[in-house]
């Protein structure tokens, strides 16, 4: 039989004491070293040796990757005698990934002892692991009950909860022993983690990898359930993890949940979500994941619909190293919190159901007026709108109304060439706005000075006069009868250069018939720009 060394004796490389997913699980992390790999055909076998644990324990918890087939377990513990038996651990392998976790638990009481392990696996392959420490299952404790809060009508709620693959689509285990309420006696965190592996895209990936976690949740770590309330797949499917406490209660309606296990110390209160995969590339080439788009989406209406349902602040919304000594929810996530509580903060103030519908056009012509159109085609609750028009330097509301009455409007003053923008924005009860129509327009440069026709015209009581400057200088704008007598005089004012330029005219008290208007530009050199239009005032 071929028997080659390949990782020599007393080279020791310590594991991290900041764990992931496994810090959930134990009391004390605990240091390991890689004592000796070695390759028996083509089975690997490598050992792990412990420093001292000096506290009481029942059990351990490890979370490592490998690649191979078959991996098998087992720990010795250290001991006086001259027999020390190898002990089988309990292992849940990734469906999707090289992650595994494994654990050990017995009734015998240990404390200032250290121990061995030591992993098999079939391949030309090693065993990395990342994480490891010990538990005292004595501990495991529920603690007191308390009142649970009703949950209350989603018709109340602004934001609509999202899809929910509940614990029948993935055929949960059934909970061990008597759930007892979350909140005692209020919801006060939102807690973000992630698996460190067990990722899923799919949605059949995502259903087994949430069996396999739950398997070494109750059978691995001998928990009552899943310790996560919910976990979230890498395309943004939402999965319940622990039951309900009215199993069969609608989820719309935020439902009264069950007191978790995955933030150690600090589970009364705090809901916990797990996304799927591993989000720390300090930890391995294994740790690589990156939030997709649609996860971060869903998790932002996750976030907003639970802190709406259980009136968790968005302040409240944390990662687990924030309670505990851990990487987790990885450093690609955790970077991602701060913006993530703006969105949700946005979020609880548009809600995710719409207001409402339109159609909105905005166009324009060859001297730069824009007309809009806007159509309301639906008005679930709308009471005021606005239209604004988005520059380069800032938004202006041009428009703005009551209800949802459908209109047309010409807008004079786009001062600026160029891209144009064009908000619809409405508003509904308890300060809810949406934007329900964007459009864009390009304002045209004209080749040199231009003096437009002014709009409308004809007319009766009010027109807009537009007109667009090469080069910048004093504005002189009047208005002439057929005579040649001035009536009006609208500008005398310095006006900046490559911007249209907007006036407008009141002609009230003014005849009917035809007149003129002129704009004169003088410059440093004298006058550079002169120009007159007729325009019609109706009767």
């Amino acid at each position: 039989m071929r028997r080659l060394l390949i990782f020599v004796p007393l080279v020791v490389v310590p594991l991290a004491a900041r764990a992931q997913v496994v810090s959930d699980m134990i009391d004390v992390s605990v240091t390991l070293s890689h004592r000796v790999t070695t390759q028996t055909d083509k089975t690997v076998d490598s050992r792990f040796a412990s420093n001292r644990v000096d506290t009481e324990f029942t059990g351990i918890a490890v979370q490592g990757f490998a690649e191979g087939d078959s991996l098998r377990g087992w720990v010795q513990f250290e001991s006086s005698g001259p027999e020390r038996e190898w002990l089988p651990l309990y292992i849940v392998r990734s469906a999707t990934d090289a992650a595994f976790l494994a654990a050990y638990r017995g009734q015998d009481v240990r404390a200032r002892v250290r121990f061995t392990l030591r992993f098999t696996v079939t391949g030309e392959t090693t065993v990395r692991l990342i994480a490891a420490g010990v538990f005292d299952q004595r501990k495991d404790v529920a603690p007191p009950d308390g009142e649970s809060v009703e949950p209350q009508d989603a018709a109340s709620f602004l934001v609509l909860a999202p899809q929910l693959w509940d614990r029948d689509a993935w055929q949960a285990a059934p909970f061990r022993g008597t759930p007892i309420p979350l909140n005692r006696p209020s919801y006060d965190n939102i807690t973000l983690h992630h698996t460190a592996g067990f990722s899923a895209v799919t949605l059949a990936q995502g259903l087994e990898q949430v069996r396999l976690i739950q398997d070494f949740h109750q059978n691995g770590r001998g928990w009552r359930d899943i310790g996560y309330h919910f976990l979230m797949d890498q395309e943004g499917r939402l999965y319940q993890g622990r039951p309900f406490l009215i199993e069969r209660s609608a989820f719309r309606n935020g439902p009264p949940l069950v007191h978790g296990a995955h933030v150690g110390g600090a589970n009364t209160g705090n809901i916990g979500v797990s996304l799927m995969g591993c989000y720390h590339p300090p930890e391995s080439v294994n740790c690589q994941d990156v939030m997709t788009v649609a996860a971060r989406d869903s998790l932002v209406v996750t976030f907003g619909y639970l802190a709406e349902r259980y009136d968790v602040s968005t302040d409240h919304i944390s990662g687990h190293r924030d309670f505990n000594a851990t990487a987790c929810p990885g450093d690609n996530n955790y970077a991602d919190l701060p913006a993530l509580r703006w969105d949700t903060d946005e979020l609880l103030r548009t809600g995710n159901s719409a207001l409402g519908t339109a159609s909105f056009v905005a166009r324009t012509d060859d001297v730069g007026v824009v007309t809009i159109e806007w159509d309301f085609l639906t008005d679930n609750g709308i009471t005021d709108f606005r239209i604004e028009r988005i520059t380069d330097t800032s938004p202006d509301v041009i428009f703005s109304a009551h209800g949802a009455e459908s209109g047309t409007l010409v807008d004079h003053g786009a001062a600026e060439t160029g891209t144009v923008s064009y908000t619809l924005t409405v508003q509904g009860s308890r300060f809810r706005e949406q934007v329900l129509g964007r459009a864009v327009v390009e304002i045209p440069t004209p080749s040199g000075s231009t003096l437009a026709g002014n709009f409308p015209n004809p007319f009766r009581d009010q027109t807009t006069i537009r007109y667009f400057l090469e080069q910048p200088g004093i504005v002189t704008l009047s208005v002439y009868d057929a005579t040649g007598r001035r009536v009006a005089s609208l500008e005398d004012i310095w006006r900046d250069e490559n911007m249209w330029h907007a006036a407008a005219f009141d002609a009230g008290g003014l005849p009917g018939g035809v007149y003129y208007y002129q704009v004169q530009v003088k410059g440093f050199a004298g006058v550079t720009y002169n120009a007159a239009r007729p325009l019609v005032v109706l009767h």
